[in-house]
């Protein structure tokens, strides 16, 4: 009886420890660092089985043709191969700017929209839920555009559109990112 009890009190001091090195670690970090981890903590929580997420160069083709130049694209994978992939952006709003997360699978669907930063209080209902989970399932063929498909919040008109606009522009940087890489692989494959 007394190494039953022995085991969980071990067991609560290693939590202890454990919690402590975590709540350290997280303290020392960076802010690139933070991001990073909460980075992986959103993809995860829509890609569970994701075990990669390594950021693309893009070309200057796709800087140029006027989508998100500021987007980091991130392929995300699991042991199967390619889950989907992350785009972080900046977007400008009357306010001033703000950053995005968009989830997509890879038929370019969004599987998730989020705002990551707005430090601004006018527009700051883009935030919630309740407006962000309107982008879920759209993809290449939606107009995804406040009035058509997607409902403004009250109080963040222009910030509803321009986010909207943002998660526009990323499907379409996507597929222009997927096309570039058929093509280069498609390439890389040829025998001269």
């Amino acid at each position: 009886m007394n190494k039953l009890s022995v085991r969980p009190t071990t067991f609560m001091i290693a939590a202890v420890n454990l919690t402590v090195l975590m709540i350290f670690s997280s303290c020392t970090m960076s802010n690139s660092s933070l991001s990073d981890v909460e980075k992986i903590k959103s993809v995860r929580q829509i890609f569970p089985s994701a075990i990669d997420i390594t950021e693309l160069q893009i070309n200057q083709e796709a800087r140029n043709s006027g989508l998100p130049g500021n987007a980091e694209v991130s392929e995300i994978k699991g042991v199967s191969g390619l889950l989907g992939y992350c785009v972080e952006s900046k977007i400008v709003s009357r306010s001033g700017p703000f950053r995005i997360r968009v989830l997509v699978d890879p038929q370019v669907y969004v599987k998730q929209a989020s705002v990551i930063s707005y430090p601004w209080d006018r527009g700051r209902d883009v935030r919630k839920r309740a407006f962000t989970s309107q982008f879920e399932g759209k993809g290449p063929n939606d107009p995804i555009q406040v009035g058509k498909d997607i409902d403004s919040m009250t109080g963040a008109t222009i910030s509803s559109r321009v986010m909207a606009e943002g998660v526009r522009d990323t499907i379409k940087l996507i597929e222009l990112v997927k096309e570039k890489q058929t093509f280069s692989r498609s390439l890389s494959g040829r025998a001269f």
